[in-house]
């Protein structure tokens, strides 16, 4: 998992990578709460983000109510197809908020999701 965190005048630019599964939720949740502490307004990029499982997604759950409970903002953005699916698997858009621009085909695949 990586984590790199960008703070100009309140305003943090987070990317996070990896892996943000169970092995490294404590890591992230305090790179992650530390880095609301600090910001008044936080985007997280997801791109880079090679897998997520639901101890990943508690942590964003849990950076995007503490932002709300400091009334700060938290947006994720760049969400990676691992966090789409999981998201998506879980019925959590709603309550992240944020856009999430999904591709109309995948490259190698078909419209129904398959391989091509």
């Amino acid at each position: 998992m990586e984590i790199n965190v960008q703070n100009t005048n309140g305003r943090c630019a987070v990317a996070l990578g990896g892996e943000l599964t169970i092995y490294a939720a404590a890591e992230l949740k305090e790179g992650l709460i530390g880095a609301v502490g600090e910001c008044a307004e936080m985007e997280i990029n997801l791109s880079a983000v090679s897998d997520i499982d639901t101890a990943g997604l508690q942590v964003l759950v849990l950076a995007k109510r503490h932002a709300a409970a400091a009334n700060k903002t938290l947006q994720l953005v760049g969400h990676s197809r691992p966090v789409m699916e999981l998201i998506e698997l879980y019925d959590m858009a709603a309550l992240f908020g944020d856009p999430v621009v999904i591709p109309a085909q995948e490259p190698g695949r078909n419209a129904n999701g398959g391989k091509a």
